[in-house]
């Protein structure tokens, strides 16, 4: 399984079209917030393959999409949400906890616009950084997982 993530596209769409395209092959796409219009662009340009979104600050009129997930593919835990309600501007540690809480395997946020990949114990924080510079991949496959931050 083949998955993109995404986070604070702010209505810049050809970015993400070109992710799409030198990926190919996507399986299910995951958002962590800012701007949820873009998801459901891609659901309209992609309608086969699975979205997942969180609203980030810049959503607050979208009720569509819950604040944060927590959810379960092919066997990873994974705890998404944009971030700012953790403060993660500033620091990791409110989002790791709740991470580690829940039992998520990944914690993917957003918020900062800067991409950050490390693992915390049995945590690992991602952000994929602005949609309009980097975005995430993540390989799933028999409950074992590869996570990897691309350019664009």
């Amino acid at each position: 399984m083949k998955i993109l993530i995404f986070s604070d596209s702010h209505r810049q769409f050809a970015p993400l079209m070109k992710a799409m395209e030198k990926e190919a092959m996507v399986d299910w796409i995951i958002h962590a917030g800012d701007v949820c219009q873009d998801v459901e662009d891609l659901g309209i340009m992609y309608p086969a393959v699975q979205i997942d979104a969180v609203k980030g600050n810049n959503d607050f009129l979208n009720h569509d999409f819950p604040d944060e997930r927590f959810f379960e593919l092919g066997g990873v835990k994974i705890f998404l949400t944009h971030g700012h309600n953790y403060g993660v501007k500033y620091s990791y540690s409110k989002v790791w906890q709740v991470a580690r809480e829940k039992g998520a395997d990944i914690c993917i946020f957003g918020h900062t616009h800067k991409a950050y990949q490390e693992k915390m114990g049995e945590v690992e924080l991602f952000n994929p950084g602005s949609a309009m510079r980097s975005y995430g991949v993540l390989e799933i496959d028999d409950n074992e997982y590869t996570l990897k931050l691309c350019e664009l």
